[in-house]
């Protein structure tokens, strides 16, 4: 593979460009927690604004009963996608920064180690069926042609959609008696959701954050 981690020097981003990735991953970020804390009602009454919103494994698995296929793909694909050249752009720019950043907002402990050795051999592999945060910025780290991140990232995202669809198709009976169950009790179960939503933008709140790397010189 022709990306290596620390290949070639990296470009500066002019701060107009990192705020504008910044602004657009703030807001994606806030649409997941909106779309998480109104799944219930979204899921009964408006399931495609859930998948617009929020386009989760869960969520995209208990709306293919009630989603005809072509907005299904649609919508799915294109949130699913959504973030993803933005975090790439941020593994271009800032390196190791970057890394810390998206490691404070999603995750990733043992898995991003793992990954982060292993990416020079799997990187495409992973781009392709496992394209999350930290992916998507060792790719951009790893000086992965943009070309080539964005063909795998589609079309691995695209066969894991038509996957999720299938799975649905197969499993429509224990779905549809989910979906039933959400639609007698929508009220409190979204009042649930808003609760335990609230919980944890506290916890959020109060743990010390890794900020966007704008002050920073890249690697």
């Amino acid at each position: 593979m022709e990306a290596r981690p620390g290949a070639g020097a990296r470009e500066r981003p002019d701060r107009r460009r990192l705020l504008l990735v910044g602004a657009c991953l703030a807001v994606i970020a806030t649409s997941a927690v909106v779309g998480n804390a109104l799944a219930p009602t979204l899921l009964v009454r408006h399931p495609l604004l859930l998948l617009a919103l929020n386009a989760t494994t869960r969520h995209l698995v208990l709306t293919s009963t009630t989603i005809d296929v072509v907005p299904y793909v649609v919508v799915g694909l294109g949130r699913r996608l959504l973030e993803d050249p933005f975090l790439f752009l941020l593994g271009r720019w800032y390196g190791d920064h970057a890394i810390a950043w998206v490691d404070d907002k999603v995750g990733g402990g043992a898995y991003l180690r793992a990954v982060q050795r292993h990416f020079h051999r799997v990187g495409w592999l992973l781009v392709a069926v496992a394209p999350g945060g930290v992916v998507c910025v060792l790719a951009g780290i790893s000086r992965m042609r943009t070309a080539v991140f964005l063909t795998l990232n589609i079309l691995g995202t695209l066969g894991t959609i038509v996957v999720l669809r299938r799975f649905g198709d197969t499993f429509a009976g224990p779905i549809e008696l989910l979906l039933a169950f959400s639609a007698d009790n929508v009220v409190p179960l979204t009042a649930l959701s808003l609760g335990f939503t609230a919980l944890w933008l506290v916890w959020r709140q109060r743990r010390p954050g890794v900020p966007l790397p704008e002050g920073k010189e890249p690697h």
